[in-house]
């Protein structure tokens, strides 16, 4: 579904990543892992079409993102940012409607569609008990789901999140990061995510990049992204990776001495 074919990504005049090459099946639950500053940010904004590389090109379904229409690209993949600054005053759920945009357009009036999507996408991720209150008065965990609600009411296939779950207490970034699965799993949707959390992406990502000196270091399963070596490389610190008992996925754990 997306090939990312020999990008390099520069933020002036400076090379973040360069002559990468990824793809990612359809359907599938990617985690993007790397150091502070690995380019992990970079390389989702440019799979989003809002970072156009040096060189290279992007495909989803067959069509170079920066040769096909924006609106043509908002209804094949969607984008939740990291954090977002709430300069003005909006109820949640007008909010939400914003994600309706590749729909409604700048002065078309939203339609009865448009707000059952709204409101399907609120009961999905919990928010519809705060749907009348001012997005200012929410708690971090609060404005993360209802980011995310509107990022699904704009419908598309891909769903590309920077960070969700960065500043969140460790109940709610399960909860997020559940969300995500069911999505994947339940709607055939297609996750990919940034996350610092290696335990989070080794539990519920299907696929892991782990990105290191501007390059792809490795890509594939938990198993095989998360061991001691690659690990103790990239983030400059001795660990062990165990089993969890429960799922069997990777953990791990840092040494510190």
């Amino acid at each position: 579904m997306i090939n990312i074919n020999n990008i390099s990504l520069a933020y002036n005049s400076r090379t973040v990543l360069e002559d990468l090459s990824l793809s990612f099946k359809e359907k599938s639950f990617i985690g993007i892992i790397g150091k502070n500053g690995a380019g992990k940010s970079t390389l989702l904004k440019s799979i989003t079409g809002l970072l156009k590389p040096v060189s290279g090109n992007i495909f989803i379904d067959y069509y170079d993102i920066y040769k096909i229409k924006k609106n043509i690209l908002a209804e094949k993949i969607s984008f939740m940012p990291q954090s977002m600054q709430f300069d003005f005053s909006f109820k949640v759920k007008d909010f939400v409607m914003f994600g309706r945009y590749p729909y409604i357009g700048m002065f078309k009036p939203a339609s009865k569609q448009d707000f059952e999507t709204v409101e399907n996408v609120m009961n999905f991720t919990e928010t519809t008990d705060f749907a009348e209150r001012n997005i200012n008065e929410l708690s971090g965990g609060e404005k993360q789901k209802v980011l995310l609600a509107q990022t699904l009411a704009q419908q598309t296939d891909i769903i590309a999140l920077d960070e969700p779950t960065s500043h969140l207490d460790i109940g709610s970034q399960a909860a997020i990061f559940k969300l995500l699965k069911m999505l994947n799993e339940k709607y055939n949707k297609t996750i990919i995510v940034t996350v610092h959390d290696l335990n989070l992406a080794g539990e519920f990502c299907s696929d892991i990049v782990l990105l290191d000196n501007k390059k792809v270091l490795n890509f594939g399963s938990a198993q095989k992204v998360l061991n001691c070596s690659d690990i103790g490389k990239v983030y400059n610190t001795k660990v062990v990776v165990k089993q969890n008992p429960v799922s069997n996925k990777p953990i791990v754990i840092p040494i510190y001495n």
